[in-house]
């Protein structure tokens, strides 16, 4: 299961502040996706790897759609003027 340890809504993200790093010491994977300390920690001491492995390809999925969905609104005001 998941934890939270903290809401944040993550409001105008960009490109530049994501990374991903590796903690040399435990292999566990650092997805940084904010210069303000949003980050999704994975393969950590207790990890069902395998789950993590699903939710990481699930937001890759989620993430490509959100773009297609933005660039389709994109297309749309610029011919329209109009948010849908």
């Amino acid at each position: 299961m998941s934890h939270i340890s903290a809401s944040v809504h993550f409001n105008a993200p960009r490109a530049g502040e994501m990374e991903l790093a590796t903690s040399a010491k435990t292999g566990a994977l650092f997805l940084h996706l904010s210069e303000h300390d949003v980050t999704i920690i994975l393969n950590s001491v207790r990890s069902d790897v395998a789950a993590e492995i699903a939710a990481m390809d699930r937001l890759a999925e989620l993430a490509s759609e959100a773009a297609s969905r933005l660039r389709a609104f994109t297309a749309t005001s610029v011919a329209g003027g109009e948010r849908p």
